[in-house]
Parts: C-alpha cells; sequence; structure tokens
C-alpha cells in the first residue's frame, strides 16, 4: 500500500529525496520524487513542496534558484577563524554562526533533526581530534576538542593574528581538514575583495528581506550561494558586518541595514525573543503539524 504523505511527513520526505538525489533540485523535481514515494494528494502540491522546504534549516536555497541538502552545499567549502585570545587556556574557541553551521549543519534544526555527534579533524593533513560543540549562555557557540587538537596546535607556537583555515571534506560524515595560517600569510587584497563580495550579496539579502535577519539565517543563505566555495575564504561573517557602515547590530544575533532599521520599540526582553524567531522567514515546524 502507498504512503500517505501528511503534513508530518512531507518535511521528511522532502529531506529524504533531496539526500538521496546528491544534487540541488528544482521544486518540480522534488514534488516527482516525493511522489514516487507516495502521493501528494493536496490542493497545490507545489505549495505542499515550498512549505516544507521552508521549515527545514537543513534544505536551502542555491543560487540557481534550486534547493539542496545543506551538508551537499557545504563539501569543499573554506572558513577563516581568528585564533582568539585566551583560546589555548580554556582549551575552547567560539564560533561564529557560519562555522557552526560548517561543523555542525542541523544546529540551527528542530530537535527531531539535530545531530550532535562530533566532528573529526584532520590536523595539518595528519592526525585526527574530535572536536565537540558547546553552548554558552553569555558567549554562544563554541567547540572544545580532545588533546591531540590542543598538543598540534600549540605545536604550531601560534600567535596573535594567526588563523584557522577549516576546509569541509564531507559535512554529512563531518570530516574537515584544518590547517594553520599565519598573520603574514594573508592576502591582504585579496581577502578585501572577498570581503565586499560577501558584504555586498549579504545587502542584497537584506533588502529582500526587509527587515532584520538572524545572523545563521543570514550566514547559511550565503553558504548556498557558494560564498565559501573558493580557494581564498573571506573573514568571518560578523567582522564583515562589523566593519562595513551599511549594517548594524539589530540585537539577539539579528543584523539590519543601517539605512533601513528605525529600531525595535522598547518591548521586554520575551517579547523580543519571540520576534527573533520569527523575522527574517524562520519558520520552525510545529509539532501539532
Amino acid at each position: 500500500m502507498a504512503q500517505r504523505v501528511t503534513a508530518r511527513s512531507t518535511t521528511d520526505l522532502v529531506l529524504r529525496v533531496l539526500r538521496e538525489a546528491h544534487r540541488p533540485l528544482s521544486v518540480e523535481q522534488i514534488l516527482a520524487g516525493v511522489q514516487q514515494i507516495a502521493p501528494v494528494h493536496s490542493a497545490n502540491p507545489k505549495n505542499t513542496m515550498r512549505k516544507a522546504i521552508s521549515q527545514m534549516f537543513l534544505v536551502q536555497p542555491t543560487h540557481e534558484g534550486d534547493y539542496a541538502y545543506l551538508p551537499y552545499l557545504l563539501n569543499q567549502n573554506r572558513f577563516r577563524h581568528p585564533i582568539e585570545r585566551g583560546a589555548l587556556t580554556r582549551r575552547s574557541f567560539l564560533l561564529g554562526p557560519e562555522l557552526v553551521t560548517a561543523l555542525w549543519p542541523a544546529t540551527f534544526e528542530i530537535a527531531k533533526r539535530r545531530d550532535d555527534s562530533p566532528a573529526v579533524l584532520l590536523l595539518g593533513g595528519r592526525k585526527e581530534a574530535e572536536a565537540v560543540r558547546i553552548h554558552r549562555a553569555a558567549e554562544g557557540w563554541g567547540f572544545e576538542a580532545e588533546p591531540a587538537f590542543w598538543s598540534w596546535l600549540e605545536d604550531q607556537n601560534p600567535h596573535t593574528g594567526d588563523e584557522l583555515l577549516f576546509t569541509v571534506l564531507d559535512a554529512d560524515a563531518r570530516r574537515y581538514d584544518l590547517q594553520l595560517l599565519r598573520h603574514e600569510e594573508r592576502d591582504e587584497g585579496a581577502i578585501a575583495e572577498r570581503n565586499l563580495e560577501v558584504a555586498n550579496l549579504a545587502e542584497g539579502l537584506l533588502k529582500a528581506a526587509h527587515d532584520a535577519v538572524i545572523l545563521s539565517n543570514l550566514a547559511v543563505r550565503l553558504i548556498g550561494m557558494d560564498v565559501y566555495r573558493h580557494p581564498i575564504p573571506p573573514d568571518p561573517l560578523a567582522t564583515i558586518l562589523r566593519r562595513d557602515q551599511r549594517f548594524v547590530d539589530a540585537g539577539l544575533d539579528m543584523v539590519a541595514l543601517a539605512d533601513r532599521w528605525p529600531g525595535y520599540a522598547e518591548q521586554p526582553v520575551d517579547m523580543r525573543r519571540l520576534m527573533g524567531v520569527t523575522v527574517g522567514d524562520l519558520v520552525e515546524e510545529s509539532e501539532g503539524d
């Protein structure tokens, strides 16, 4: 007997189709794939697919307008991470939204789709070490790693201004190459060009949103646009936005365009937080769907 598609199962079927496809698909192709598994009897099947897509962080639009499984979009992406002061002492790194998404693609998913398994870091092309994701209320996302990672890093004798370069080998399998880049190896001109490219794309996305956007949502859209699939990664997204006068910190991990942002009226924090999860087309799947 054919499986009956329900509102709750549609998202799972869409995710399955995209995972098995191993490539971006149009809405029509996604619908065709779902219908091979189970008939879709809604009045507007394409809209049913679009609604399911909108409910998943693990499914993202590409620069060509199709949709893809996020871990596949992440493969061969490269991310630059400055070694912040005190990281070696406290044995943890703070992570921006693009890097925590790269290392743990389901970080911002609903609970049933979240996967907190360790990331495997290939250290300088040789040794391996596992890293686990952490979250601290005051500082945000970060990672802690096993002793082999810290021993490798200390052996490099890093200095302020040095950076870690993460290359995604297989995001679905959680495998990453990790290299140390010295400050003097930075090609400032090329990196400035990359930063400007990121800022211009971010400006376009914020104009389309007509409101403030949660930083993690902005970061994942940029990943879908292949911003990080380049030999020279840009600086961290938060650094780029902070240095560009076109953008303003809207609070609660949100960013907005400075010339379009009047700010929210004074409201209780809980209300502002509620607004934060509804702004920027973040649709959270209800358990009652």
